[in-house]
Parts: structure tokens; sequence; C-alpha cells
């Protein structure tokens, strides 16, 4: 293979404080190279300095021998370079069309040329295998449905290097393999693509070469197949890897259910659901994307209106038609969008981090600040989040350590039930461990909690009973009494079966 890209003795730093030291970085035409480091490490920065959207502080970047200045994300899709990022940048008033050609709109005169823009983007469609209606405005779009438009914006620019943060964190199964395919034929196109994701299982399948960063500079580069999980942790922490199995449970049998949920629907969407949970349990869902987890917890938490239904906290009958009701009755929900439901990604973080709980940060009618950054820091150092300080804006943060100040925000509360929606997506094994620990806590203190992942294997790890979801309802529940993956997929599958003979 030919080199095509070479980033030599790259540093950057924010603040004057220093991201990244002395990276090189090379890549050679037709690979698949995965970047991988613990949330923080400066994989995303490191990419982000390629395709032009941060400057360099120092270093040279070449191309194919030639060295090229990358100023602005318009160099960068000058030379060929797109980037799939890992939070979405979809303009949610706008049609999934104008956010497919934003920036690059075909104009015929003074007029878009509507026509011609409509036939690339269906011959788009059917050749990467997604079907997206054109004129819906985006925002109305499903996570995956966004994340699938980013995809295949990118990869119609025809670009040579392309890159992809975290780009099946929302996918289905299907959409998975179909963007696996895809990636494969990039590969023999001599399309090279560099892969950043915490799946490892999708790093060893799709990648040639692994490099592996840690706090801001590069551990080394290895063959994929010269690696394992072990290995990488390893790598990217600098400690061994200690495999880790909650073994404890906390649950509390013989006390009323902390949370009862009674025949609750919405919408053909949430189809009869009944289910509880108690005290000092932790209750996984586990499904497929798209199969109605989010849409359950959202019409127990008043996100969205549910039709029908009761729901009881301790054994009393609550009303719930918004998040206001919820965290008042003592219900909390870390959502699955982090940056559009969960954060106010211009505030600072000790803002963010108390803003569920006002009232405790009160002194007389004004908020106290000073205590609201004690326990921000407090929080920081519970949840090992990296950051330079409590008063930087939470947009300054990767997307693992921004998933933490999520959680941070609930601790804050003396709530009885919390729901995790997708709380590992985008985050390292480490941090998955120190999220994990969380959970454990909380269960050991009585709380009630419903933890929701695509991970099969979380879902296993945390959960003492386990509610298969499908088409909106519980289709099974099982004890999690030595439950494998291929006991859940069974479950869903035979129901899929037994809906086809009906």
């Amino acid at each position: 293979m030919e080199k095509l890209l070479e980033m030599q003795g790259i540093n950057k730093s924010f603040s004057g404080v220093e991201v990244l030291r002395n990276i090189d970085f090379f890549l050679e035409t037709g690979e698949v190279r995965a970047l991988l480091g613990a949330n923080g490490a400066g994989k995303s920065t490191l990419m982000k300095i390629l395709c032009g959207v941060y400057t360099k502080t120092s270093g040279k970047i070449i191309m194919e021998g030639k060295e090229v200045q990358i100023d602005r994300p318009q160099d960068g899709k000058n030379l060929g370079i797109g980037i799939v990022h890992q939070e979405l940048s979809i303009i949610p008033t706008l049609s999934v069309i104008e956010n497919f050609f934003l920036g690059r709109e075909i104009k015929k005169g003074q007029l878009l040329d509507q026509k011609r823009m409509r036939k690339i983007f269906f011959e788009s469609c059917e050749e990467f295998g997604f079907s997206i209606e054109p004129d819906i405005k985006a925002g109305s779009l499903s996570v995956a449905k966004q994340q699938m438009v980013e995809i295949m914006k990118i990869l119609s620019q025809d670009a040579r290097i392309i890159i992809m943060d975290e780009p099946t964190t929302s996918l289905t199964r299907d959409e998975k393999k179909n963007l696996f395919n895809i990636i494969i034929d990039l590969k023999k196109k001599g399309k090279t693509i560099v892969y950043i994701s915490h799946i490892l299982e999708e790093v060893f399948q799709l990648s040639d070469y692994a490099t592996i960063m840690r706090n801001g500079e590069i551990v080394g580069t290895y063959k994929t197949e010269s690696l394992n999980v072990a290995s990488i942790s390893e790598h990217m922490s600098g400690a061994k890897y200690v495999g880790k199995q909650r073994t404890h449970s906390y649950k509390q049998d013989d006390k009323t259910a902390i949370m009862k949920v009674e025949s609750l629907k919405r919408n053909g969407i949430v189809n009869n659901v009944s289910f509880e949970v108690l005290p000092g349990e932790v209750v996984g869902f586990a499904g497929l994307v798209g199969a109605g987890r989010t849409e359950i917890v959202k019409a127990i938490y008043g996100g969205d209106r549910k039709d029908a239904g009761k729901i009881f906290v301790k054994g009393r009958e609550v009303k719930i038609r918004s998040p206001k009701d919820a965290i008042a009755n003592g219900i909390g929900l870390i959502p699955e969008d982090r940056k559009g439901e969960g954060l106010i990604l211009k505030q600072e973080i000790y803002k963010n981090a108390a803003l569920v709980q006002l009232k405790r940060f009160r002194k007389f009618k004004l908020l106290n600040e000073k205590n609201e950054k004690v326990y921000a820091q407090e929080s920081v150092e519970n949840l090992s989040i990296k950051v330079n300080s409590v008063k930087d804006a939470v947009v300054k943060l990767s997307g693992g350590n921004q998933q933490k100040v999520v959680i941070a925000k609930w601790l804050s509360q003396n709530f009885d039930v919390l729901i995790f929606d997708e709380p590992t997506k985008g985050i390292d094994i480490g941090a998955k461990e120190d999220i994990f620990r969380v959970i454990e806590e909380m269960a050991k203190e009585g709380k009630g909690i419903i933890f929701i992942s695509s991970d099969l294997d979380e879902v296993i790890r945390v959960s003492d009973r386990i509610c298969v979801i499908r088409d909106g309802k519980i289709i099974k529940e099982m004890e999690n009494d030595n439950v494998e993956q291929k006991d859940i997929m069974n479950a869903i599958l035979a129901y899929t079966d037994q809906e086809e003979k009906n």
C-alpha cells in the first residue's frame, strides 16, 4: 500500500492547555485504520485537525509527499477528507434533503436545481442501501435516522479519506451490517477509512491496523489481529486489565415495588406495557434499535404524553404529564440524546451538574455558585470526569465526559428511580466501569434502576432481571440467572416468527 497521509509532530493547545503532544500519525491508501483511546485521549481532536474543524498549534500535514495547509473545513473537503462526527450536526429545522446538500447546493441559474438534487439524493439512497423520506424535517427523525443522513452525506462526497467517529451508536443491526458492507466496498475502491469506536467487536471485524492514544499521545500502531480486549484496554489505560462483573444483587424482594407500571399505552407505539421495579433492583430493557425501549421510558417520564396506563411510586399512584412531574415524584432520566436533551452545552460544567436540583444550591432566593462548584468538583472526582475546570463549558468536553456530567446532574437529586437510556454510547471501557459502579452503588442504596443498552452484554452485565422489548411491548421477562445473548435474541426471533404466522 502507498502512504497517503502523514501528520508529523502535531501539537494542539486550548487556552494554554496542551491536549495533543507531538503526534505522528500516518495512513495508507485503501486501509481501514481504527483509532482507539479512552474518552478525552485526543482522538476526535486529532481528526478534527485533519479535516479542518480545528487548526493545529504546530506540526505538519503531508498528503502524497506534499505539505498541505488545512485551516478550515473547506480545505479538508478540497483535499478529499470527510468526517462523520460523533455528535450529530443535523440542522433539525431543515428537511432531510436540505441537510444532505447543505453547503454544496446545486443551482440552475439563480435557483436551486431541485430535480437534479432529488435525483442525486435518491441515487445515493439506493447506492448505500438507506431509505429516508427527503422532505420531512430532519429533527423529526430518530437519532438512528439522523445518523444515517450524516453518513450518507459524507459517503456521497467521493472523499479519499473518510473519518467515522462512533458511526454505529444508534444504528439497527441491519443498518450496521449495511454500513460495514459499504466500508468493505469503499476499501476495495481504494478509499481510506479512519474508524473511531469503543465497540471493539466492530474494530476487530473491520480494521487492518489500530492506532491507540492515551492522554494526548500515540501509544503505538498495531496489526488489529495481534490485539484483544485486554491488550487494548492496557494500552489505553496504562494499567493491567481486570475484567469486572457485577457480583452482588441488592434486590429487596420482600418490599413493595419502588415503581410499578400498569397497562401503559401510547399511540400504537407503546403497547400495553406492565412491569415493576423492586428496591435495589436493576431491570434491563433489551431489544433491537427501534424496538420501542426509549418510547416506553419517555411515556413513563412524561417526555411523551401517554394515552392510558397507571404509574405507581412506592405504592402510590402518581400523575406524570411532564418531566417536571416525574422529577417531583422521584423519577429521573438520563436520555439517549445527551446533546439535545441532557445538557446545556454552552453552559459551564458546574451549572449543568446542579441543574436538576437548583433548590439544593439556593441561599435565600439566590443560587450559591460556590456550593454548585463544590458539588461539581466532587462529581468530577467521583465519576473520574476529565476536565480542566468545572467553570469550562460542557461543549469543550469529550462525548464520554459529557455523558458523565449528565449522570452527575442526577446524583444531586434524592430520586427513587433512575432510568439510564444508552448511558455508555460512545464511552470507553474504563468509563463504562465508572458508570456500572455508580449503578451498583445506587442499587445498594435501595434505588430502582431501569437500564437500556443496545449492547446485550452490558444489559446482562448489570441487570437482575431483563425485559425483552419488541414492537413497543414486553414480549418476555427473564431473571438474570446465567442469561446469554443467544437467549435474548432467541426470544426476539421467536416472537417475530410467531407474528409472521399470525
